[in-house]
């Protein structure tokens, strides 16, 4: 389902995903802010300072925290908002600050290579949402989210104009994780082979492959296909020089 929504007074078409992420004010400058706010606003979700928490109806289907600061300064209320609730953390701090969040949250997930909360606001977390609210070819639904998004996870985004090149790039947790939520973004003479060969890669984990490793015969039921749920959005008219391929990825059940 989809509907019409005004933004910048032109009317836009969107999935009927009410979206919001909550961050803290003090870990984001004004500046920043505003510009961030902008690039959500385009793909209709909400920015949510933790101090409105209590003001918020219980009709969300997701939920975004971002740091530790917005789930302590939400938890109380947190409750009482029945969606789904994902927390997004820049690539620095302790897993003992995660695995605490996970009381209040269905999801902790590490940005990786994202230093600050803006990095990470405005990278993978960006473009995770952009999957949910975006009419695409192909769509990750907030029941695929469900399906994936369980205890610690590690995001990352990766570009290239081939999908060998993404391929090279794909960090090592990649072949440990045993699913994954995973939005492309191409432009047009991207074929479906290429976006495929990507998948396939992750989803057989051929990583052992690329690292010159391979499991003994005995290790082969540790090394089960990984579960994978895809969107897919072509870009119309992109920018000059960019990359054929972007592609942004979610991974769970990593070995610690």
């Amino acid at each position: 389902m989809s509907q019409n929504v005004l933004i910048s007074g032109q009317p836009r078409i969107f999935r009927s995903v009410n979206a919001g992420i909550i961050y803290d004010k003090s870990e984001l400058d004004k500046l920043t802010l505003k510009y961030i706010e902008r690039r959500f606003e385009e793909i209709n979700v909400k920015l949510i300072p933790s101090e409105k928490v209590l003001e918020l109806q219980d009709d969300f289907g997701i939920l975004g925290l971002l740091g530790s600061r917005a789930v302590t300064r939400s938890r109380q209320h947190l409750e009482a908002i029945s969606c789904l609730k994902i927390g997004f953390y820049p690539d620095s701090g302790t897993m003992q600050s995660l695995a605490k969040s996970l009381r209040h949250l269905s999801a902790s997930v590490v940005c990786h290579g994202s230093k600050t909360m803006s990095e990470a606001l405005a990278n993978t977390v960006f473009h995770f949402y952009e999957s949910l609210t975006l009419p695409s070819l192909l769509n990750i639904d907030l029941a695929d989210v469900e399906s994936i998004a369980a205890g610690i996870g590690v995001s990352f985004n990766e570009t290239g104009d081939s999908s060998e090149e993404i391929i090279e790039k794909l960090p090592p947790e990649s072949f440990d994780a045993k699913s994954a939520l995973m939005h492309f973004s191409c432009v047009k003479n991207v074929t479906l082979e290429e976006v495929y060969s990507i998948t396939k890669t992750i989803s057989a984990r051929k990583l052992t492959y690329l690292e010159r490793t391979y499991p003994q015969p005995n290790e082969k039921k540790l090394y089960k296909p990984t579960k994978l749920k895809m969107g897919l959005r072509i870009i119309e008219n992109p920018a000059r020089n960019k990359p054929r391929i972007s592609l942004t990825a979610i991974l769970f059940g990593i070995k610690s």
